[in-house]
């Protein structure tokens, strides 16, 4: 031995913070295949198992929960019938119940093609061109991108496999090859009489099914006539987008035979390269036991409702929808009720009118306790608008409902008529007119009309058995008040005179008498 020179096909940084050790394959690998090989050796209880060293708990729990799933071990950890079948292959269990479920649909030999071409790297390049990145040819929309090797495969078959031919397929030799010595194998381990051929895509569309179980995806709604490209993953997997090289770009639903995540390191974006089609049908004639009905209130924003949705689920994806409006329940009461409060009790009742009222009740809780009135305020309008809510469903049955009926309910006979009496909702001039008194939280009682409906008057209206004066806005013809005062006496004796030398000058066909107190005012039952 002597000196020499290492040179590290790597940066420094990649050398600093290299493991001493990697980690060993249990550790790093689907367990899948291992998990069906130690069930098929009689083995239940993986995790009892003594292993030279134990792979990672979580995995080898995926790993007995995708058996399972397959229908290759059942609940007590057993091998089935389909668990035997399956080890006569040398395959990762999906690709092995991709074959057995083709070859029960009479399509054998295409199976063990299908699960060859699953297994090996992708034998088109210009697939594999867009898979790692490239700009994607458009392409025929068709039922499964598996399907399509397939295809190119079958032709190539026909041309005896000759690197040439290949190569003007636009097919990988080498990978076309691996294929080929991969699906010969597996075809030498079929057995039996084979069953009826079924011809078409169903058969090996729902065997790629088979496999993939827990990869069913249902496309998001899209624009009319361009199907959206994200898709979303059965199981609480999130979200995904279908690659632009897949031909998979009509189907609702799909499976993500191969998935592959991208973007910022930890983020569940995933890009889904190779799929197939699936029909809804499909998924209850091999999984029943994972599709449930499901019924539920949801709350319909345009219509402003509750609507009862009725849902076909293949574990939480959606299958198949219908929404229809139905009779209240409590269910139905308990999310209107959560809609309509949060929008708050003004939207289902004039907001002056629920202002005002409130503002009444506590104006005379102030001005006689002896009254004894409920607190009515904010808090008790949102409970009488949750109670309003009983029976209904929708904002335009609460609105068709009287909120403020509701709130006077909860005064006694005695207390309604105290609170017309200490705080009316409208006042009556000298001249006939009605005028509303407008009730505010924290200011006192106002009203506004004409300056000549005040005629005749010497004092201003009060409320509380006159304990509180009203704020009198005296408005000139053209609307605007010339003034806003309690004391309608000291007005009329302060400031009308040069108010009313002013008015005769800018409307001279009024009456604008010297004394107001004695004047006639102008007649009308007007409500303001």
């Amino acid at each position: 031995m002597r000196a020499g020179r290492c040179l590290r096909l790597y940066s420094r940084h990649d050398f600093d913070t290299r493991p001493d050790h990697q980690a060993p394959e249990i550790r790093r690998l689907d367990l899948a295949e291992t998990a069906l090989a130690l069930h098929g050796a009689g083995v239940k209880d993986l995790a009892s198992f003594e292993w030279f060293e134990a792979p990672a708990p979580a995995a080898l729990s995926a790993a007995e929960t995708l058996l399972a799933r397959l229908g290759a071990v059942d609940s007590s950890g057993a091998l089935t019938d389909t668990g035997r079948e399956m080890l006569r292959f040398p395959l990762h269990p999906r690709q092995a119940r991709v074959l057995l479920e083709a070859d029960r649909r009479g399509r054998g030999k295409d199976g063990c093609l299908l699960a060859a071409l699953i297994g090996e790297r992708e034998i088109r390049l210009e697939a594999r061109t867009s898979f790692g990145g490239g700009p994607a040819k458009a392409r025929v929309s068709g039922p499964s991108d598996l399907l399509e090797s397939l295809a190119a495969f079958r032709e190539a078959e026909r041309k005896n496999l000759a690197p040439a031919a290949l190569r003007s397929l636009g097919l990988d030799v080498g990978a076309a090859h691996a294929v080929d010595r991969v699906r010969k194998s597996l075809e030498r381990r079929l057995r039996g009489k084979p069953a009826a051929r079924n011809e078409g895509d169903d058969p090996l569309l729902i065997a790629t099914l088979a496999g993939y179980p827990d990869r069913v995806a249902r496309r998001r709604k899209g624009e009319p006539g361009a199907p959206s490209a994200e898709l979303l993953l059965c199981g609480g997997a999130g979200a995904a987008r279908l690659s632009e090289a897949s031909v998979v770009r009509d189907a609702a639903f799909l499976v993500a035979v191969d998935a592959e995540e991208r973007g910022r390191a930890g983020s569940k974006d995933a890009v889904v390269r190779v799929a197939s089609a699936v029909e809804p049908e499909w998924l209850l004639d091999l999984f029943p036991d994972r599709v449930r009905e499901g019924d539920e209130v949801v709350w319909n924003a345009g219509a402003e409702r509750v609507d009862a949705v009725s849902r076909l689920l293949y574990e939480d994806l959606v299958i198949e929808e219908s929404r229809n409006p139905r009779a209240a329940s409590p269910a139905a009461t308990k999310l209107l009720a959560e809609q309509a409060l949060a929008r708050g009790p003004r939207a289902f009742v004039e907001p002056e009118e629920l202002d005002g009222f409130l503002a009444r009740v506590e104006l005379v809780r102030k001005l006689a306790p002896e009254a004894d009135f409920a607190q009515l305020g904010e808090e008790q309008a949102r409970e009488a608008l949750a109670e309003l809510c009983e029976g209904r469903r929708s904002f335009a049955e609460l609105r068709e409902a009287s909120l403020l009926d509701l709130l006077r309910s909860r005064l006694a006979p005695a207390q309604l008529a105290s609170l017309e009496r200490l705080a009316p909702e409208r006042v009556r001039l000298p001249g006939g007119r009605q005028t509303r008194i407008h009730y505010e939280a924290g200011k006192p009682p106002w009203i506004e009309s004409r300056l000549q409906d005040f005629f005749g008057m010497a004092d201003g209206p009060a409320v509380g058995s006159g304990r509180m004066p009203v704020v009198l806005h005296l408005l000139a013809p053209n609307g605007r008040a010339v003034q806003v005062t309690t004391d309608l006496s000291g007005f009329w004796d302060r400031h009308y005179p040069a108010i009313r030398k002013e008015l005769c000058r800018k409307y001279p066909r009024h009456s604008w008498p010297e004394d107001p107190r004695t004047a006639e005012p102008p007649k009308g039952n007007r409500i303001r």
